[in-house]
């Protein structure tokens, strides 16, 4: 316990030094022939691999796999700030946004919210958090993960980390 609480503790002190942070999982940004990778531990969940790839300018696909959902999309950026996200989640069809505003050269604000229909019912997902710049290809990202389905209500705080390529 006592060594957790110290991990704990110079973890967030080495996150507030830096001075490069973003907030929020993923940009609304396209960036062609690159994209993200992303890991992360989500609270009682488990590990999240997530690949999202710019085809054009505008349009990239994704990947996002966890336990037993596989989310497979598409994202439209109709401008740096805002992109729209369709999908499948399990088969089922997803509608989402995603946005993203720069508050200056290193700070960004983001968050994602997902609507997806399985059999009649609606689920919502909304996603929130921080990536905080190592290097310029690296981050360390984390933040909360919001899902209302049929089943119940369920908040998980993520962690984990982000490339770009």
């Amino acid at each position: 316990m006592k060594k957790l609480l110290i991990f704990c503790s110079l973890a967030a002190c080495f996150l507030l030094l830096i001075p490069r942070v973003a907030l929020g999982l993923n940009t609304a940004e396209v960036q062609e022939r690159g994209g993200e990778i992303t890991l992360m531990f989500i609270g009682d969940k488990g590990l999240q691999l997530g690949v999202e790839y710019g085809i054009t300018p505008e349009v990239g696909a994704y990947v996002e796999m966890k336990n037993n959902v596989t989310r497979i999309g598409a994202k439209y950026e109709l401008d740096s700030n805002f992109a729209i996200l369709l999908g499948a989640n399990n088969k089922a069809p997803f509608l989402g946004v995603n946005i993203s505003m720069a508050v200056d050269e290193y700070i960004s604000l983001m968050g994602d919210l997902n609507l997806s229909l399985t059999n009649s019912q609606l689920s919502a997902l909304c996603e929130l958090g921080a990536a905080f710049k190592i290097v310029d290809n690296l981050d360390l990202r984390g933040g909360l993960l919001a899902e209302v389905d049929p089943d119940g209500r369920n908040l998980n705080f993520q962690m984990g980390v982000g490339i770009n390529y």
